[in-house]
């Protein structure tokens, strides 16, 4: 009888689904069954009972399959599980140490997933930029996020590409709540194309009209119930302090809650048609902020490049001063578009809306998680084939009973993943307890909710199966790659290259920690120097108490009189700008002796200014009540003033400058020497100083240390008594100054815990192979104890080679951190030189904390009864 094979198709899934060992008698009675159905009944009826019966064959080789695999995996699940409770110490270390680096990365990516996440909440945020402007001038480079009010209209009227524009115009005002308690609110005048442009929205009202008419406000529901004592308040008016007096606004809205991840925040809005034309009428002012939404389509560099007109049209015939050198107007002034969503990571140095992040801290804290992760990483691979010697004999039995090299390296693989799993539940649980704490260290605000949105489930089950998969992938294959009668006949497998790789690989985690380590101390040292640098001024013990009510204006000089019949109080003065504030005003000054005009910044001031921040007077003579003219045209400048127009301190005494043609020429009454007012990332800039009768914004009280409570209940008292109802609120300018290094005060949090955490992931690595080099080493220990070697002998035995790793890794690691650390001092104008010290106690700290982790072991093999060794094994 002829043979037919049958369909092509169907035989290859019947092999595919026959068992090894009987897919020959299976296929064979297939097709014997099919030849005859072929030549009884015909070739469709043998296919269709071919086909039919091959997938009927299907549910019992699936049922067969999963039986059989569930088996294998219980089997896996067995030996994991033996193998874990086998080698409780080495297990410890490789699942904390992988938890603790699947911690990290979990915490990092929710606060970078933060941090990137800004103003993404609006549905136009690919579209939305902010106009600011960069002036190159006097070789010196700013950054101006803000401009004058006709920029909105100006640039609606010039560029059809602009669908909506919106200004933010900061202001401040005393308002009266229903207990006729008067409040200091800051708020924003806007726009009513707030609206059209963000996604900020309103709980009630009609966000097309909110703040369309003059004198009208929108406020959040606790806001409202703060000044109403009640949140139904659409229609109601409340009275705010506008020019000196009372004014109604017309309250048109609630507002929404403004999100944590936007890079500005507020609770009160108005409407800035509550302001007549001439207040925006300076084409060269600085004092709003416009945002723009672009249409649809739209390139933003092309928009940009069509800006050169607003500026060469617009802005040219009021910046004549900036082309005086010669200089082509778009080579000292440009304007851009800059993203929304890039503000809160690359906020402007000066008038910044809020304090924003950094984009370097995303860099370095993602850096340091991926460091982490891959030490914790290397040691599992590390403990893994220091024990292969372990498990060598197990792999060769089970080679030579018929498992294939597949089969073995799955079960490594999967071991392996079992332990990332482990590792994963233990890093939740340390997520849970250590995410409030960094919230705290750090002001984040994040959730364990958060880790299981979807995205992040995604990210977490994925990062942690590569990392049970990459870190058993290279135990797997060199396990398995040995002859199995050469290992069961007692020969050893260990060479060199195992040795090399081991040590490779404990290299590379002390070069990361003491580059951490090296990052952390400069860190410290930077960051101590900026707290004990001299300013320039006296910061300790000033009590600084904002105002913008015309009663406190008013009536300061009384409240000076009253503060000062206490001994305790040293001076009170008034002024419209404080050191470390990022707002402030700046112009151009003339002398009849230069040709081009000096750009100075402006400081308000009253007469005991200088005394109550202690400013020292290198020439000429400070303000004084008793010289009336003092309070019409007298200036006093700063060293860098003085060098800019090229003279010294004593020859800048009595000049005469001009600012603009319809102001009087001011006199320099003296000089004062550079203090800075800024952060010390930059240095100090030319200032001139103007007295005012009238300069709100700040009172700052000098006081005696000692009795702090005392003084202030006494502040408060006065303050009280003669501006009834006004809102007493204080600070400490000393507190003020250390918020401008906020960001490196963070990034000194992140290098000393992350740091920390570093070393303690190296050193549980270098603890196991310590562990294990004593295990294997323990006959040896007991023979050169019997032969009369010391202990001492025995901890240097063994101590020796790690010690040569670690310093090793510290020879490589500090070009590299000097290099870093290097260029993360440039951001600073003052910063300390990196002498000899740092990498000295860089190098000590990790060759102690390596010598902690193993000298314990290497101590208790030395210690221990040789005859004890001698009988291992």
């Amino acid at each position: 009888m002829e043979n037919y094979g049958g369909p092509v198709l169907a035989r290859w899934f019947l092999k595919r689904m026959s068992a090894y060992t009987e897919r020959h008698s299976v296929v064979t009675d297939f097709e014997e069954t099919y030849s005859d159905i072929r030549q009884s009944q015909g070739i469709f009826k043998a296919i269709c009972w071919y086909w039919m019966n091959t997938l009927k064959s299907i549910p019992e080789y699936l049922k067969l399959v999963i039986t059989w695999r569930l088996i294998m995996l219980s089997n896996y699940l067995k030996i994991t599980f033996r193998n874990i409770m086998k080698n409780k110490l080495f297990s410890f270390i490789n699942i904390s140490g992988l938890a603790i680096g699947l911690a990290i990365c979990l915490i990092i990516s929710l606060w970078v997933q933060r941090e990137l996440s800004y103003d993404r909440f609006h549905k136009n945020a690919s579209r939305i930029y902010r106009v600011e402007r960069e002036l190159f001038r006097d070789n010196l480079y700013s950054r101006w996020p803000i401009g004058s009010g006709q920029y909105k209209q100006l640039l609606l009227d010039d560029y059809p590409e602009i669908e909506h524009a919106v200004r933010f115009w900061g202001r401040g005002f005393a308002i009266k709540d229903h207990k006729n308690f008067v409040h200091q609110q800051r708020l924003y005048a806007v726009d009513n194309s707030v609206f059209e442009i963000f996604d900020f929205g309103l709980e009630e009202g009609i966000e097309q009209t909110a703040l369309a008419e003059p004198r009208t406000l929108v406020l959040t529901r606790k806001k409202a119930i703060k000044y109403f004592g009640i949140d139904d308040v659409i229609g109601k008016s409340l009275s705010l302090q506008w020019q000196g007096k009372p004014v109604d606004f017309k309250v048109t809205g609630i507002l929404r809650e403004v999100p944590e991840n936007s890079h500005i925040h507020f609770d009160m809005l108005m409407s800035i048609a509550s302001y007549p034309d001439e207040a925006f009428a300076n084409l060269r002012g600085n004092y709003l902020y416009i945002y723009v939404l672009i249409k649809k389509g739209t390139s933003r560099q092309a928009l940009e490049e069509k800006l050169k007109t607003f500026v060469s049209g617009r802005l040219e015939p009021v910046y004549g001063d900036l082309t005086a050198q010669g200089l082509g107007i778009h080579e000292v002034l440009k304007m851009h578009l800059f993203p929304i969503t890039d503000i809160h990571l690359h906020p402007s140095e000066n008038w910044e809306l809020e304090p924003g992040g950094s984009v370097n801290s995303v860099y370095i804290f993602s850096t340091i998680a991926v460091f982490i992760l891959i030490l914790a990483c290397i040691n599992f691979i590390n403990l893994s084939t220091a024990r292969a010697r372990k498990r060598a004999k197990e792999v060769s039995l089970r080679k030579t009973i018929g498992a294939g090299k597949n089969q073995l390296r799955a079960q490594f693989l999967q071991e392996s993943a079992m332990s990332a799993f482990i590792s994963l539940v233990i890093a939740l649980v340390l997520c849970f307890l250590f995410i409030p704490i960094f919230n705290q260290i750090f002001s984040a605000k994040l959730s364990m909710d958060q880790l299981f949105q979807l995205k992040n489930l995604i990210f977490l089950l994925g990062v942690t199966l590569a990392a049970g998969i990459l870190s058993g992938l290279y135990p797997a294959f060199y396990l398995t790659r040995f002859d199995p009668a050469t290992v069961l006949k007692g020969s050893s497998f260990s060479g060199k290259s195992q040795s090399a790789f081991r040590k490779n690989m404990v290299v590379f985690q002390f070069v990361i920690s003491t580059i951490l380590i090296f990052g952390m101390f400069t860190v410290y040292q930077q960051m101590r120097y900026i707290q004990t640098r001299s300013l320039g001024f006296d910061r300790e013990n000033v009590v600084v108490i904002p105002t913008s009510s015309r009663q406190i204006t008013k009536g300061f000089d009384s409240l000076r009189q009253e503060l000062m019949q206490n001994t305790q109080i040293v001076s009170v003065s008034a002024a419209a700008d404080l050191p470390g504030d990022p707002r402030y005003s700046n112009g151009a000054f003339r002398h009849r002796d230069l040709e081009e005009p000096v750009n100075l910044i402006f400081f308000t001031v009253d007469y005991d200014y200088l005394d109550t921040l202690k400013l020292e007077i290198l020439a000429g003579r400070g303000f004084s009540r008793e010289f009336s003219t003092d309070a019409g045209n007298a200036v006093i400048f700063n060293e860098a003033a003085v060098k800019r127009f090229g003279w010294t301190p004593e020859e800048a005494v009595g000049k005469q400058f001009e600012r603009g043609e319809d102001n009087p020429p001011l006199k320099v009454l003296g000089v004062v020497k550079d203090f800075n007012f800024k952060s010390l990332h930059t240095a100090v800039e030319p200032i001139v100083i103007r007295l005012s009768s009238n300069a709100g914004g700040f009172l700052s009280v000098r006081i005696l240390p000692g009795n702090l409570e005392k003084t202030l209940g006494f502040i408060q008292q006065k303050w009280e008594s003669i501006f009834s109802g006004e809102q007493f609120d204080y600070s400490f300018l000393d507190n003020r100054i250390q918020q401008l290094y906020t960001k490196e005060k963070n990034m000194q949090n992140i290098f000393v815990a992350f740091s920390g955490l570093s070393i303690l992931v190296a050193c549980l690595g270098l603890f196991g192979l310590a562990a294990f080099t004593a295990e294997i080493k323990t006959k040896e220990i007991g023979v050169r104890k019997v032969l009369g070697a010391s202990s001492f002998r025995v901890v240097t035995l063994l101590s020796k080679e790690f010690v040569r790793w670690v310093i090793l890794a510290n020879l490589l690691a500090w070009p590299v951190a000097y290099w870093l650390m290097n260029e993360w001092l440039q951001n600073f104008a003052y910063r300390i030189k990196m002498g000899w010290l740092v990498f000295l106690v860089s190098g000590f700290l990790t060759l102690c904390i390596a010598t902690i982790a193993f000298i314990f072991q290497a101590l208790k093999a030395a210690l221990a009864n040789p005859v004890d060794s001698l009988r291992y094994e």
